[in-house]
């Protein structure tokens, strides 16, 4: 090819054609995907769940197994230290991959865990791949492997040498497995979904860290994500791909400015954004990504379309719209039609609902918004103050796990997940808890639901005779109460069971608390899933015949199935596509309007809990560190922690670098957390009173409303949305 022979081209495949040969037939999963990577370069390769992307990124590597797999068509040079090396034709030659693997290309993937060897020291792991492409001294090797771990930022990396996966953070595994993908200097990275897994904190130090490997190691990366804001964070150019097919590609600032394809503008008017108006729907594309089998003729993106018309039967030429800039779509062929509009946001809409809404809404409107609740200042009020309105009241509440070690399991330690929270939730609120992985949210949101005992402190929810204290009453007693609750949690697979099928899985808490029988039970589940957008057909499937956004609906519909007054929903959308994010996001929205639920929103990433929630309360190693107004908290914070968890989420605005001081490092152990403040070992603010005394939660406004525990939030000047919106102005 003219473009591999070029010698700044590292990477180019040319016609890719991956078929995959099942009893259900033949589906095409890679569908003449052509695209190419320069030395030094970043490309970002985005797309929903199921469009081809990890297929396409590791047939370069021959990690794609054959048969099932079908290599119908196409070309995969990469420049190796041998030369130009055509990599699909060494597929059946093992031998020959090995030693391009990990010497000239590697690969990081989604889930460090599962890609690190757990019965082998992570530094025995790395030295063996510099063993296996170089002749070398082991001690010179075991040398390079401590520089590299301190190099991708691993603390005290001779002391990690010896430590197991198992014993890092998720956030240290994925550093390790960046150290063993470029010990042995690669040309190019392969990145999987290198950050999908991680809390946003970790993710913006993970990006900051394959950016600053990039201009050390002179390395190229092809970056797989579907996250929009990854990309415009860390690529130089972008590649969309949409059911096997290159719909788009071009240099970030280009397509980020201007997006031509209606399949890229919905992916980017699907993010929560931190300066839109909070409880407000999402603009979402319509439906979700249909089974390759399934894929229309023509233009694969036809039935999701807003500018749908007759030449899209057939299959789009690709246009350039400008030098560096390309898109598949009969829209800028000149054909008979009104093209896109100016705002790009218009080719998208708000994700229906069936039951909900205002159907004669156009696209990218609102279908509706929720009423908002009684003003409330994040204070557990007395019966006296408007108790009336509360829904679940926690005061003082803990939850500590003992650490027990030898045959006589003597206690060692106490892991303090929750320490001492105090939250109120009013009747038609939502309150959004946010914090990294291990700060204790879900452990809040399984004790408000009592599915584990509180070590100490009181939790009142209200029942038809008024708010009850539920801290310590039976499980017997505690089942009438959880028909007034529901949860729903991060990952829809696990929580779902796989043996039953969708009516007996919605109906089961129905025949559990005796609210219908027989033929009322379908009837029901039947209504449950068309108000959550799902066909009441689909009782006799099991979950593993839908989508993982499917999935999640189901679990809502389960959640709801005995007319809960509160709802936990622990991580509802992490695990999904920006897309199918939307319109979960949506469909929450819309059903608290319409049932006037009360509910505990639990995420990691601030800006959707933002746009969800009515109030926010910032979680940081078991304590509540900020609590207020959702627009409050974040266009004026008052924590550090809360101005780093702004600051981390990756915005889709590229060239744009927030001017804010990241946190290091990763979460301490709450078995032996640090004295005084929490935070000061991560906050860039910290002063020696910080590790001396605990600051105490206190209002920072006259009325109350807004709360901080931080001995100097009087004094900083703390960044929010408002400063981060003058900097884009600027």
């Amino acid at each position: 090819m003219n473009s591999a022979a070029n010698p700044d081209i590292v990477l180019n495949i040319h016609n890719l054609q991956v078929s995959f040969r099942s009893i259900a037939g033949t589906t095409r999963a890679v569908n003449g995907v052509s695209l190419d990577v320069k030395s030094g370069e970043i490309v970002g390769l985005v797309g929903e769940s199921g469009c081809g992307k990890s297929v396409t990124i590791r047939s370069i590597v021959g990690l794609v197994p054959s048969p099932p797999a079908i290599f119908e068509a196409g070309e995969i040079w990469l420049r190796t230290r041998q030369g130009l090396t055509e990599t699909l034709a060494l597929r059946k030659n093992m031998r020959a991959l090995r030693q391009i693997r990990g010497r000239d290309v590697s690969m990081i993937f989604q889930e460090p865990m599962r890609s690190l060897h757990p019965m082998m020291p992570i530094g025995r792991q790395i030295t063996e791949g510099i063993l296996e492409h170089e002749v070398i001294d082991p001690t010179e090797a075991y040398e390079r492997t401590v520089e590299m771990l301190d190099l991708v930022g691993l603390p005290n990396p001779a002391g990690q040498m010896n430590r197991y996966a198992y014993e890092l953070s998720g956030g240290m595994r994925q550093r390790a497995l960046i150290a063993l993908a470029l010990v042995c200097h690669p040309q190019l990275l392969l990145a999987d979904e290198p950050t999908t897994a991680l809390d946003v904190t970790i993710q913006a130090q993970i990006l900051d860290l394959i950016k600053d490997l990039r201009e050390r190691m002179h390395m190229s990366v092809l970056l797989i994500t579907h996250n929009m804001g990854v990309v415009a964070n860390l690529a130089d150019r972008v590649s969309v791909m949409y059911l096997g097919k290159i719909v788009e590609t071009g240099a970030v600032e280009e397509v980020f400015k201007e997006p031509a394809h209606p399949y890229t503008q919905g992916l980017l008017a699907s993010m929560p954004s931190l300066f839109s108006e909070p409880k407000t729907n999402l603009q979402s594309l319509r439906g979700i990504v249909p089974e390759l089998a399934m894929a229309p003729q023509g233009c694969v993106f036809a039935d999701r379309c807003p500018y749908v018309m007759p030449q899209c039967s057939e299959t789009p030429p690709l246009v350039e719209l400008s030098a560096a800039h390309s898109t598949a779509c009969w829209l800028y062929t000149g054909a008979d039609t009104h093209g896109p509009a100016d705002d790009s946001a218009s080719s998208v809409e708000a994700a229906p609902v069936p039951v909900l809404g205002n159907r004669n809404a156009s696209p990218g409107q609102p279908q509706g918004q929720p009423p908002q609740p009684p003003a409330s200042d994040g204070i557990a009020r007395t019966a006296s103050d408007a108790e009336e309105t509360i829904q679940l009241q926690i005061e003082g509440v803990a939850l500590h796990y003992p650490i027990l070690r030898g045959l006589l399991r003597r206690q060692v330690g106490t892991v303090r997940a929750v320490d001492g929270v105090d939250l109120t939730i009013r009747q038609g609120e939502t309150l959004g808890l946010v914090g990294e992985s291990g700060c204790g949210k879900t452990s809040v949101g399984r004790l408000v639901t009592r599915l584990v005992d509180p070590s100490a402190g009181h939790i009142r929810f209200r029942v038809p005779g008024g708010l009850e204290n539920i801290t310590r009453i039976a499980q017997k007693e505690m089942k009438s109460v959880r028909r007034s609750m529901g949860m729903v949690f991060q990952d829809p697979l696990s929580s779902l069971n796989a043996r039953m099928n969708v009516r007996n899985i919605v109906g089961e808490p129905l025949m559990l608390h005796k609210m219908a029988r027989g033929r009322k039970v379908d009837d029901r589940v039947g209504e449950l899933l068309e108000l959550v957008g799902l066909r009441a057909g689909h009782q006799s499937r099991f979950p593993h015949a839908f989508s993982g956004g499917q999935r999640q609906r189901i679990a809502i519909a389960r959640a709801l199935a005995t007319e809960p007054d509160f709802l936990v929903a622990d991580e509802p959308v992490s695990a999904l596509d920006v897309s199918v994010q939307a319109q979960i996001l949506n469909l929450l929205l819309t059903l608290q309007q319409r049932l006037n639920l009360s509910m505990l929103f639990i995420a990691h990433d601030i800006a959707v809990v933002r746009h969800v929630s009515d109030r926010i309360a910032v979680m940081y190693l078991g304590k509540i560190v900020e609590l207020g107004n959702a627009r409050d908290v974040c266009s004026r914070p008052v924590h550090p922690y809360t101005e780093a968890l702004l600051a981390s989420i990756p915005l889709p605005l590229p060239g744009f670098e927030a001017s804010r001081e990241m946190p290091k490092g990763d979460l301490p152990d709450p078995a032996n957390p640090p004295t005084g403040c929490r935070f000061h070992t991560r906050c860039p603010y910290s002063q020696p009173l910080c590790a001396a005394e605990e600051p105490i939660l206190r209002a920072q406004d006259q009325a109350g409303g807004h709360l901080g525990a931080c001995h100097f939030q009087d004094e900083l000047q703390l960044q929010g949305v408002e400063e981060l919106g003058k900097s884009l102005r600027a």
